[in-house]
């Protein structure tokens, strides 16, 4: 049942709401929150286009690529926080328990890309880690009291506690 128009899209970034009531489908611009019955909720337009998206209950936080900046929205996409990094990208948003948003930060250099905790509600900063243990930081997910990161170029996974604290490295053989 998922919508049609959005099938075969080339940019396409998708988050569930905890517990899984929406599913937030981001096409380009253009940002749909659907029901468990696929049926439109709401949709709105973004200021800028392809990148990720990261959803909670209240909010939806969206990075855009090549942008130093992730935004808040509301889920009929007033804008209500923002916040920007003056030296790194942003991007793949995450959302935690205990009300954090992580974000990767990169810049040109992907051996200093690092991890940062925002406030969801405000995305006041609130602490950084991993700096100089992560090259290409691509995707997060949060399991648990754990933050998994995809560390590309390194070829493992990092694992660290939601206070940012490296627990280990989860290594094997990459497939090319």
């Amino acid at each position: 049942d998922f919508p049609r128009d959005l099938l075969g899209k080339r940019s396409i970034s998708m988050a569930v709401t905890p517990g899984g009531d929406e599913l937030v489908v981001r096409s380009r611009t253009t940002v749909r929150v659907l029901a468990r019955d696929m049926s439109s909720r709401t949709s709105f337009e973004l200021p800028t286009s392809n990148g990720y998206i990261a959803a909670s209950e209240q909010f939806l936080y969206a990075t855009a690529l090549g942008e130093k900046r992730v935004r808040c929205f509301t889920h009929a996409g007033t804008e209500v926080a923002n916040y920007e990094d003056p030296d790194k990208y942003i991007y793949t948003p995450i959302l935690a328990p205990g009300g954090l948003l992580f974000c990767v930060l990169s810049d040109d250099d992907p051996e200093q890309d690092e991890i940062i905790a925002l406030d969801a509600q405000t995305l006041e900063p609130r602490y950084r880690f991993g700096l100089s243990m992560l090259n290409h930081a691509c995707e997060m997910a949060v399991v648990g009291e754990e933050l998994f990161v995809c560390d590309n170029m390194n070829h493992r996974i990092q694992v660290f506690s939601l206070a940012g604290e490296h627990r280990r490295s989860i290594t094997g053989e990459w497939k090319k």
